[in-house]
């Protein structure tokens, strides 16, 4: 677990500058305001963020070789992480079970250190020839007192495979102790257990159920469930509407972002093309459609409504059967009308995308592990001034000047 600013963090500093368009180290010496994480399994590269935007020569550490995931939260303080995976059902009975591992940043060079970890205590119970992960994480996010995820548990009866997702709440205290433990199934088989967290709000959206156990329970479309105060879920509403049009019977929509009150979800529709739908408030009224497909967002929400949240979004372009990636930014208004005020086109889909904290930057990672850095303007458009090849990976941004106070 020591950091190492040597070895292959200098075959890597040197290849920044020599191997085309990777990430340079940045020039002159504006102040650090805080810390890029990411993780290139079995390597955790921590950059340091200075007062530009710009990445500094990375230093690297291997935590474990079990990392899947890494999430940040608002408040900057910690990184979070998803441990664990089994390849096979044996492989889950001699192996550890999934885990969620919090850390704090050095203040010296922001290398995470571990803070907190605590087990979910799943097992599995049959084995599972037929499936590619007999349990893997597909999904990690960090909120002000509260570590939300998905777990994906795959088995097998005769030769029929299975698998369950299970919706998981870590509490947080202030010092990024971990406990108590929450656990909610919410998907199953041809479920497809794709959620988003208003972390701030303590709302859960989710893809509709397709396989429907309970016979009150709703079919396809999204839900809404308000995260009790144990981690439990209580659903508060559901659509099956995208703007005037309803979904096919067993179709849904993949959440993808939330801001405001407002959520933004794929509409997965074989009926009809692809959708970007808008829905308001907990009942998830329709609201918006844009004619585009996407599948990663993320947002940027001002302290004060004078200002319009910001949306980051992938979007996947059909112009005469010809397809292209673009990166899209939104301005949001109050009554949830997107208007663009950004595009590019970029050769490879975009999977991750991260503000920091303060709005004035974007982080990207497309399909190819290159690493892009933006700066955000007053208009939200943005200005591309640094990217490097594989770079990518799962990412959180920590602050530097966080005290022990604040957490």
């Amino acid at each position: 677990m020591r950091p190492r600013a040597a070895g292959i963090v200098l075959i890597l500093c040197g290849a920044l500058t020599a191997c085309g368009d990777r990430i340079p180290a940045a020039p002159g010496p504006p102040e650090a305001i805080g810390f890029l994480h990411v993780l290139q399994q079995p390597l955790v590269i921590t950059y340091e963020i200075d007062a530009t935007g710009h990445l500094r020569s990375p230093v690297t550490q291997t935590i474990s070789t079990q990392l899947s995931a890494l999430a940040g939260e608002p408040q900057g303080r910690f990184v979070y992480a998803a441990r664990g995976g089994w390849s096979s059902w044996q492989s889950a009975v001699d192996g550890s079970g999934p885990a969620v591992v919090s850390y704090a940043p050095d203040p010296r060079n922001g290398t995470p250190s571990q803070v907190s970890e605590i087990a979910l205590g799943l097992q599995p119970a049959y084995s599972c020839p037929l499936c590619a992960d007999a349990g893997k994480w597909v999904w990690l996010r960090g909120g002000p007192h509260r570590v939300h995820g998905v777990w994906r548990h795959a088995w097998s009866t005769g030769r029929k495979p299975h698998r369950t997702h299970t919706y998981v709440a870590v509490a947080v205290a202030g010092d990024g102790q971990l406990g108590p433990v929450s656990q909610t199934m919410i998907g199953h088989d041809e479920d497809p257990g794709e959620v988003v967290v208003d972390v701030r709000a303590d709302v859960l959206y989710e893809a509709g159920n397709i396989y429907f156990p309970e016979p009150d329970d709703p079919q396809g479309g999204i839900q809404a469930y308000a995260i009790e105060a144990d981690g439990s879920l209580k659903r508060v509403g559901w659509s099956d509407r995208c703007l005037d049009t309803t979904m096919c019977e067993f179709c849904y929509a993949s959440p993808l972002v939330t801001a405001r009150g407002f959520l933004f979800a794929s509409r997965n529709d074989y009926h009809s093309p692809p959708t970007v739908c808008s829905y308001q408030g907990l009942k998830l009224k329709p609201l918006n459609a844009l004619d585009l497909a996407a599948s990663a967002a993320e947002a940027f929400v001002p302290p004060t409504e004078a200002k319009p949240a910001l949306l980051a979004m992938n979007a996947t372009i059909d112009g005469g059967g010809v397809k292209r990636e673009e990166l899209r930014v939104f301005a949001m208004s109050n009554e949830g009308d997107l208007r663009m005020v950004y595009g590019e086109e970029l050769p490879d889909r975009i999977t991750q995308l991260q503000f920091h904290p303060s709005g004035r930057f974007l982080y990207a990672v497309d399909a190819a592990s290159r690493l892009r850095a933006y700066a955000v303007g007053g208009d939200g458009r943005l200005s591309l001034f640094m990217s490097g090849d594989h770079a990518g990976g799962s990412m959180a941004i920590t602050l530097k000047d966080v005290g022990a106070a604040d957490r």
